[in-house]
């Protein structure tokens, strides 16, 4: 896989563990990262990362010069504020997709999507702005991935499934083709999920089941 297409530094933006999945993820491709922005002052004390600074350095930097930024924050909802702060300060927001993951080449991947190791997207696939396809999660032909949603490891979604924005699939659930997962919904790791899941739930189980409902606005 070839480095992704960028001007200026290379920067990822958190400093969690997915954080540094990302940035192997881009070093992989032979990208340089000039160092990492947290907006959380306790991981800014990291002595195995490069801090650079808080959002607010990263808005002053791209008004200075050219910067390419990783997302590298695994909470959706934080993603996106974090992608819309980077967007509107001038900021790229970099795709990173290691090189061992298969890509159809009729898939769309959108900016600011990071693809780990292993992973699968194949023939007509679609992924949305932001979203996660974590490693060795599957994704199948003509499926939809919304905007800043993350599909655990493991996770394996089957032909024509969409999945909704802002939601996440836990690590090793199986959804059967042709399902809709509503925006904002959480699939609990390990379910299997064989009928549509509405907006805003948590499903759990096999066949996954109705746990709660989502109060949190998105």
């Amino acid at each position: 896989m070839k480095a992704p297409a960028h001007e200026g530094q290379v920067i990822v933006y958190g400093a969690s563990g997915h954080a540094k999945v990302v940035a192997d993820t881009l070093r992989a491709c032979g990208l340089e990262i000039e160092g990492f922005v947290e907006d959380n002052p306790k991981r800014r004390d990291s002595p195995d990362l490069k801090i650079l600074g808080d959002g607010e350095w990263l808005v002053a930097r791209a008004k200075r010069s050219p910067v390419a930024v990783a997302l590298g924050v695994g909470d959706n909802l934080s993603r996106r504020t974090i992608a819309v702060r980077c967007v509107t300060a001038g900021a790229q927001l970099l795709t990173a997709v290691h090189p061992s993951a298969t890509i159809a080449p009729s898939a769309k991947i959108a900016p600011g999507v990071a693809i780990m190791a292993n992973a699968v997207v194949n023939a007509d696939a679609v992924i949305g702005v932001g979203a996660i396809i974590n490693t060795a999660a599957i994704v199948e032909h003509d499926c939809h991935v919304g905007n800043f949603a993350h599909l655990s490891p493991k996770v394996a979604i089957g032909g024509h499934v969409e999945v909704g924005e802002l939601s996440w699939l836990g690590i090793g659930c199986s959804v059967i083709p042709g399902i809709k997962i509503g925006a904002g919904s959480i699939v609990g790791a390990g379910a299997t999920v064989v009928h549509d899941v509405d907006e805003m739930i948590v499903v759990v189980g096999t066949p996954a089941r109705v746990l709660r409902k989502i109060q949190e606005q998105i």
